[in-house]
């Protein structure tokens, strides 16, 4: 329990506030570390974890494992979801952890909390009270792990691009001109191309495929 005290300050003094996403995240840091036979009092520069959200969960694995987006251990993904796959490297081992759907097992969890929020707050104003958001904290620190929280082991890869480590490759793109590290970029038609100028192309070519008269309803 000392433990857990420890890392929920420094993840609160990080983020700013005591809410819900901080105690889960905590949580989740934890007993996905013990799965990995790893300790949270310890530097392990083997760890690298892939978040899935940008609100309050990077925030608590980076306080709790000292994985950043600065030593390349954290990894964001922009799916929306409240989910964290953790990967020892040195060993390939994986557990991916979310936050339990909390009406499968009619228990008043994290998911039940946020729904209330929603039903309950003024449309435009979804911001809770301060009080309310710490009392649903102190709630999700009561709840068992096994209500609270999905972990599943799972096999997982690395991308050799991903693994952190001193620059090894800078490449520029032919399209705005800018540098990209790490193997980031993509080869079309033999033209270096970087991730955001390859989105722009795509959206163009969604727009101008959707816009064709051919694609237009007939009644």
């Amino acid at each position: 329990m000392k433990e857990y005290q420890t890392l929920l300050e420094k993840a609160r003094d990080l983020h700013g506030e005591f809410c819900p996403g901080i105690v889960l995240g905590t949580r989740m840091c934890m007993i996905a570390m013990e799965q990995l036979g790893m300790k949270t009092s310890r530097d392990n520069k083997n760890l690298v974890v892939y978040v899935e959200i940008d609100r309050c969960l990077p925030d608590a694995i980076q306080a709790v494992t000292g994985c950043s987006l600065g030593n390349r251990r954290l990894k964001y993904s922009d799916y929306g979801k409240f989910i964290a796959t953790f990967v020892d490297i040195s060993s390939g081992k994986a557990v991916r952890v979310s936050a339990l759907d909390d009406k499968l097992n009619s228990s008043q969890g994290f998911w039940t909390w946020l729904e209330n929020i929603m039903i309950s707050t003024k449309p435009g104003n979804l911001t809770p009270e301060k009080e309310e958001i710490e009392f649903a904290a102190q709630l999700m620190e009561e709840i068992a792990l096994e209500d609270l929280l999905l972990m599943e082991e799972i096999h997982f890869e690395v991308p050799e691009n991903d693994i952190p480590g001193f620059i090894e490759h800078v490449a520029v793109c032919s399209v705005c001109g800018e540098h990209v590290m790490d193997w980031k970029e993509f080869t079309v038609d033999g033209k270096t191309i970087c991730k955001s100028c390859t989105q722009k192309q795509v959206e163009v070519l969604v727009n101008e495929v959707y816009s064709n008269d051919l694609y237009e309803v007939k009644s």
